[in-house]
């Protein structure tokens, strides 16, 4: 086969997947959304439904909370490209518990409030999220 053949099935594969071109301000922010609340709705509707039933739980809120916190890193953005987690928090509650009334989402951000002022809603060192990510890994694969 002559070398520029190949060198043109490269470029023609390289260009069929679009991998070069990346989504950028608002796209981005929007997709960023999608994403983050589809992976942890995922994530929360693996957990059976009586435990996850109550909607004023502390436990799947702070749990919900934590999720997002991992997901999203605002440090660094401009004002409009920042995510704001309240709001991302409302969406995954309105994807789990269908309507949300307006008393129910005063209620979920006084709740936000008392655990972020007593430091219960944190990161994890990132050595500590590639642990247990390895850990998880290795028993996936074992078990």
């Amino acid at each position: 086969m002559d070398p520029d053949w190949i060198i043109i099935i490269f470029v023609k594969s390289i260009m069929s997947t679009f991998s070069f071109l990346k989504p950028a301000n608002q796209l981005w922010k929007d997709s960023k959304i999608a994403k983050v609340k589809g992976r942890i709705l995922e994530r929360v509707t693996d957990i059976p439904h009586e435990a996850r039933d109550n909607r004023h739980s502390t436990e799947l809120l702070l749990l919900v909370c934590n999720m997002i916190e991992h997901s999203i890193d605002n440090k660094g953005r401009k004002d409009k490209l920042k995510i704001d987690k309240k709001c991302l928090l409302v969406e995954i509650y309105k994807g789990l518990f269908g309507n949300i009334s307006p008393a129910d989402c005063e209620m979920l951000s006084k709740n936000i409030e008392f655990l972020h002022d007593n430091g219960h809603i944190h990161r994890q060192p990132r050595w500590k999220v590639c642990v247990y990510g390895m850990v998880d890994w290795v028993k996936r694969k074992v078990l």
